[in-house]
């Protein structure tokens, strides 16, 4: 046997070890970051129920992040935790970093970490534990561009209900409207059934959602549209029942009378609405309104309003956060965006 930092490298003869000390020093034992993170990749793919689109997503962050640094060529066995606290001060020194982007990176490293602690058994600790992540500056929200005020709300809403339309454009009209009185996410939406709806309650089971696959090559297949039985979010609360207000089922009476056959209630002529689309309507709306932002309106704009709009009804955080399906409060949080003009602010602020 031989000792190499303190530790004890054992084998039955003296050409076992050298095949031991070799193994461990230019072997699986010595990978790195790039090494492994194909293999992280595929091994998600085959025994986890991880999302093609998600596994796309990670190579994403991990080529416009990762790929070609330093530290992902380097031995995880030998990485510290100053390793990455210098990285993630790169990342964070000009507050150019949103914290999405940096959260979903750090998922990264600590997937990688997981895998060659749990299965690879070459790694015993994952260093980025360590490291207070509060000392590293995002950028700031700017969540008055994303939202739409009460103001913008009520001037769509009232459009909207107005405007004569006809056929697929109504039907984007009205899923439209109907998303402004729930806390929807758009696959969510598009998956809704009409057997769904009971005692002015609809009950959200399914999501449409575009599915990839990833080849063993790491390159993906061009996804089609499904209907699956699983919930973005905490899955927990994913399956759950939303109660639909007075407008709300005033505008799925229309949409039954446009659509009265359709297994799906948002569907037209037999096929499900799509979401790019169901944007472009919105942008539309809003660029004719004249509402500040236009081009960044989407449906996911719209559940932030609706989650702000009801905390400023008075809602509890905790009804939200069930709403919205977050794991977190602090994820509901950062949903419930500045929706009142200035000037209301300041008048509610002379009450005070």
């Amino acid at each position: 046997y031989v000792l190499i930092d303190r530790k004890q490298i054992a084998a039955k003869d003296e050409y076992a070890l050298f095949d031991k000390m070799y193994a461990l020093e230019y072997g699986i034992e010595s990978s790195s970051m790039e090494d492994l993170f194909c293999e992280w990749l595929r091994w998600k793919r085959d025994n986890t129920n991880v999302a093609g689109s998600t596994l796309r997503n990670y190579t994403y962050d991990w080529n416009k992040h990762f790929k070609n640094d330093a530290i992902t060529q380097k031995s995880m066995k030998e990485l510290t935790a100053k390793d990455f606290t210098h990285l993630f001060r790169k990342w964070s020194k000009s507050c150019q970093m949103t914290q999405k982007a940096f959260n979903n990176a750090t998922t990264i490293i600590n997937g990688l970490f997981a895998y060659a602690i749990n299965e690879l058994e070459i790694v015993n600790v994952n260093p980025i534990r360590e490291i207070d992540m509060r000392q590293f500056p995002m950028m700031p929200v700017k969540a008055k561009q994303k939202v739409f005020t009460l103001g913008d709300r009520e001037l769509i809403l009232n459009h909207l209900k107005n405007k004569k339309e006809d056929g697929i454009d109504e039907l984007y009209s009205l899923a439209i409207q109907f998303d402004f009185h729930v806390t929807l996410r758009i696959g969510e939406l598009m998956a809704l059934r009409w057997d769904n709806i009971q005692d002015n309650q609809i009950y959200v089971e399914y999501q449409r959602v575009r599915t990839t696959t990833m080849e063993d090559d790491g390159t993906f297949t061009s996804g089609r549209y499904e209907n699956v039985d699983h919930i973005k979010g905490n899955t927990d609360l994913g399956y759950r029942w939303i109660p639909l207000t007075k407008a709300a089922r005033t505008i799925l009476k229309r949409v039954r009378e446009i659509n009265p056959d359709g297994e799906y209630i948002f569907m037209f002529n037999g096929k499900q609405i799509y979401n790019a689309t169901f944007n472009e309507h919105l942008k539309s709306y809003c660029k004719d309104l004249g509402i500040r932002g236009a081009k960044d309106k989407s449906s996911h704009v719209i559940r932030f309003t609706v989650a702000s709009v009801l905390y400023l009804k008075g809602m509890p955080l905790t009804d939200i956060q069930r709403l919205l399906v977050h794991t977190t409060l602090s994820m509901t949080l950062h949903y419930l965006r500045q929706i009142l003009p200035e000037k209301n602010t300041a008048e509610m602020m002379e009450k005070l």
